[in-house]
C-alpha cells in the first residue's frame, strides 16, 4: 500500500500526462554559463544631452553675452532666449544693456518695441528703482540724442516720468529744440513752463533754445521778457544768446534796437564776437539799409572788427548803387588800412561810378596807395627769400 503511494507521488511530481520534462543535473547549475546575457543598451549622446538639465543663465551672464555680441539681431535673440527660462525676468540692467546695444546700432524700431514692453512692467522697475541702472539711463540718453525725432523724445520723457526717473535739463532742452524745428512754438513754451514747475532751474542753454524758437516764429516781443527773467535769476546771457536775439531783431527789420545793442553792450561788460556785428551788417545791406550799414561798418573798423571779404566787396558796391559814393570811398580807405584789396569786378565798379560822378582824385589817390602797398609788400617778401 505504501509502495503504491510513493510510486504515485513520483509519477505525479516528475511526469506529465503529455510529455516528460528534461532532467537537469544539479552539477550543471554550478558550472559558469558560457553565454553571457546581452548588456543593457547604452544611452546615445543625443539622448544624454536631452536628459541633462540646461544651465540657468543669470542676469550677469546675459548682460555679458549681450555686450560681447557684435550683431544687434543676435544680441536681441539672446535677450529673448534668456527670458524664456523658468523663473527668469528681465531687470533694468538687462533692459539697459540691450537698449544701449540697439541704440548704438540705430535699430530704432526694436528700441520702440522694447520701450513699449517695458511700459507693461512698470511695477518691477518701481521696486528696483529705474534710475539705479546707470546703463539704462545712458541708453535712453543715447537713444534720445541719436533719434532726434520729437515723437520718440516725448515717449522717452513720459516713460521716464512714469517710472520714477525725472527728466533733466538736457532732456527738456532736446525736446524743446525738436519742437521748435517742427514749428510747435506753443508746445515748446508749455514744455518750458512744465520744466520750471518740476523745480528745475533753466540754464543759459534752455533759455537760448526757447529764444531761438520764438525769434524764428517772429515773436521777438516774447523774447525780451525772457532776457529780463534771465537777469533776475542770475543766469548770464552768453554771446550765443545775444546773437540769437540780434538775428531775431534783424529778421523783423528792427535795426535800431540791434544797432543800440551793438553800441552799448560792450560798455556794459558784455562780450560780443565778430559774428554779432556781421549778423547785423549782412541784414542791413541785404535790405538796402545802406546808411545804417555805413555807420555800422565805421563802428566795426574802429573796434577792430572786420567784415568778411565777400561782404566788404558787396557793401562797397551797394553803397555806390545807392549813390553814396563818398561813403564808399571812405569805407574803401578804412578797409584798405586792414589789408583789404577789392575784387576786380568791385574795383572796376568803383572806378566807373567815381568817373561818372567826376570824383577822380580820391579814386586815384586810393589806387596809388594800394599799388604802393602791394609793391612794398612784394619787395619785403623778395628780401626775405633773397
Amino acid at each position: 500500500m505504501n509502495l503504491v503511494r510513493v510510486s504515485f507521488c513520483k509519477q505525479r511530481c516528475f511526469s506529465s500526462s503529455s510529455s516528460p520534462l528534461p532532467w537537469i543535473s544539479p552539477l550543471q547549475l554550478l558550472k559558469p554559463n558560457s553565454q553571457k546575457p546581452d548588456p543593457p543598451p547604452q544611452p546615445s549622446l543625443a539622448s544624454t544631452e536631452s536628459q541633462r538639465k540646461p544651465k540657468f543663465i543669470s542676469h550677469d551672464t546675459a548682460i555679458n553675452l549681450i555686450k560681447r555680441e557684435k550683431d544687434p539681431q543676435r544680441a536681441l535673440q539672446i535677450f529673448n532666449k534668456v527670458s524664456r527660462q523658468k523663473g527668469f525676468t528681465h531687470n533694468s540692467a538687462t533692459y539697459g544693456t540691450i537698449l544701449h546695444k540697439l541704440a548704438q546700432s540705430k535699430k530704432f524700431q526694436a528700441v520702440d518695441s522694447l520701450l513699449r514692453q517695458m511700459s507693461y512692467e512698470t511695477c518691477r522697475f518701481h521696486e528696483g528703482g529705474l534710475c539705479e541702472s546707470r546703463r539704462l539711463k545712458e541708453a535712453i540718453e543715447l537713444f534720445e540724442e541719436m533719434v532726434g525725432k520729437v515723437d520718440r523724445a516725448r515717449k522717452i520723457i513720459e516713460f521716464m516720468k512714469n517710472n520714477g526717473c525725472s527728466p533733466n535739463l538736457f532732456n527738456y532742452s532736446a525736446l524743446m529744440n525738436g519742437l521748435c524745428k517742427e514749428g510747435s512754438w506753443e508746445e515748446a513754451k508749455q514744455l518750458f513752463v512744465e520744466m520750471k514747475s518740476t523745480g528745475l532751474k533753466p540754464d543759459t542753454i534752455v533759455y537760448t533754445t526757447l529764444m531761438n524758437c520764438l525769434c524764428r516764429a517772429s515773436r521777438i516781443d516774447e523774447v525780451m521778457p525772457l532776457l529780463k527773467e534771465m537777469k533776475e535769476n542770475k543766469c548770464e546771457a552768453d554771446v550765443v544768446t545775444l546773437n540769437v536775439l540780434l538775428g531775431g531783431l534783424c529778421r523783423e527789420s528792427r535795426f535800431h534796437e540791434a544797432l543800440q545793442m551793438l553800441e552799448k553792450l560792450p560798455y556794459e561788460g558784455v562780450y560780443l564776437n565778430k559774428a554779432s556785428y556781421r549778423i547785423v551788417l549782412n541784414a542791413l545791406w541785404q535790405k538796402d539799409e545802406m546808411e545804417k550799414a555805413a555807420k555800422l561798418l565805421g563802428l566795426m573798423l574802429d573796434r577792430g572788427v572786420f567784415p568778411h571779404y565777400a561782404t566788404s566787396n558787396e557793401v562797397l558796391i551797394q553803397l555806390c548803387k545807392a549813390g553814396m559814393l563818398d561813403d564808399a570811398v571812405t569805407a574803401l580807405f578804412g578797409l584798405a588800412e586792414t589789408g583789404f584789396k577789392p575784387e576786380p569786378h568791385c574795383w572796376e565798379f568803383l572806378i566807373e561810378m567815381n568817373c561818372k560822378d567826376r570824383k577822380l582824385l580820391p579814386v586815384f589817390e586810393l589806387l596809388d596807395e594800394l599799388v604802393i602797398k602791394e609793391c612794398t609788400h612784394n619787395l619785403h617778401v623778395g628780401a626775405t627769400f633773397a
